[in-house]
């Protein structure tokens, strides 16, 4: 009787398995880890793709922003997160592309701690000067600095920042001396290169059309593959000479590593589906994003590429490693 008893609760606890293994995905809220404070592009971005992925799966996704340390407090959560499907993880590139560089001891690694599912939007970034600067291109602008080394200067968002980096990519790109000048946020440095206090800015899009449309800046080149929308008229950086240049920040949504490849390939297949709907899409480029997706391998390798790319920049421009917070 005892080894009957055994028989049927081993029955029992088999039978159960089978039939949570068989429940579609998802029965249950799912929540998604957004590795920065509310209200940004990452947290906008995310509560928007969460609506898009209630209504597709009829389970509410709650949005948890885990923001400090330059992203590291959000990344570190989602890294150590369940790999049930149950907790997605908002990401951009400052957190998986330049921070394993930039940082000592990062408490996660983008390679092997997550489960990439797609990218899905871009958010180009614009080098730009005061008109009273005089270059009307990137081949002027660059002309002037080669003339006259160390003399021009370009602020950012901050050390390390994909604004700063990307010009640190031209420089070695282009050949050319510059002055980094590194400001708390973008804003300051918009004003002083305004003024002319400092030479020159890249920053997103969506930052500088509107100083580009009312005069206040000269646009010199957009750092993206493709022309974009919204400044149709200027050349990319490798039109203007430097082909495969290329530089600008993206989001994406991953999973952590373990996360069943068929639950990640579900979640693909929604994102892919809701970021090519026309709707989502003029909502993005209305927040100063290009859309943009991939296979969830396609996107790791992204990733990787990314990394190895900024990694050398970093180390080209020897910019200092900073103690992980």
């Amino acid at each position: 009787m005892k080894r009957i008893l055994q028989s049927l609760v081993l029955s029992c606890a088999a039978m159960n398995a089978t039939v949570a293994l068989a429940a579609p995905y998802p029965d249950k809220p799912i929540r998604m880890i957004v590795p920065a404070a509310a209200g940004g592009a990452a947290d906008t971005l995310a509560r928007m793709i969460g609506r898009g992925l209630t209504e597709k799966f009829g389970q509410p996704v709650v949005i948890e922003n885990k923001p400090g340390a330059a992203a590291i407090v959000g990344m570190s959560a989602i890294a150590k997160a369940p790999a049930d499907g149950y907790t997605l993880g908002m990401t951009f590139s400052g957190a998986m592309s330049i921070n394993p560089s930039l940082y000592q001891q990062l408490p996660y690694d983008p390679v092997k701690d997550f489960a990439p599912i797609t990218i899905v939007a871009v958010s180009p970034l614009v080098i730009a000067v005061s008109p009273k600067l005089g270059p009307k291109s990137l081949g002027e602008f660059l002309a002037l600095a080669k003339k006259d080394p160390g003399k021009l200067t370009f602020g950012s968002a901050g050390t390390g920042s994909t604004q700063h980096l990307s010009m640190e990519l031209l420089k070695s790109t282009a050949g050319v001396d510059m002055l980094h000048v590194p400001y708390k946020g973008s804003s300051a440095a918009l004003v002083d290169v305004q003024s002319g206090l400092i030479s020159a800015v890249s920053d997103n899009a969506i930052t500088l059309v509107p100083l580009i449309q009312s005069g206040q800046l000269v646009p010199l080149a957009v750092e993206t593959a493709q022309r974009i929308q919204s400044l149709p008229q200027v050349p990319t950086v490798a039109e203007s000479g430097y082909p495969g240049f290329q530089a600008a920040g993206w989001y994406g949504l991953l999973a952590p590593a373990g996360t069943p490849q068929p639950v990640v390939a579900q979640l693909n297949a929604a994102l892919r589906e809701m970021v090519g709907k026309p709707d989502f899409t003029q909502w993005l480029r209305q927040q100063g994003m290009e859309p943009q997706t991939d296979t969830p391998e396609g996107f790791g390798r992204y990733i990787g590429q990314e990394k190895d790319k900024w990694a050398q920049v970093i180390k080209t421009a020897k910019v200092p490693l900073q103690a992980s917070r």
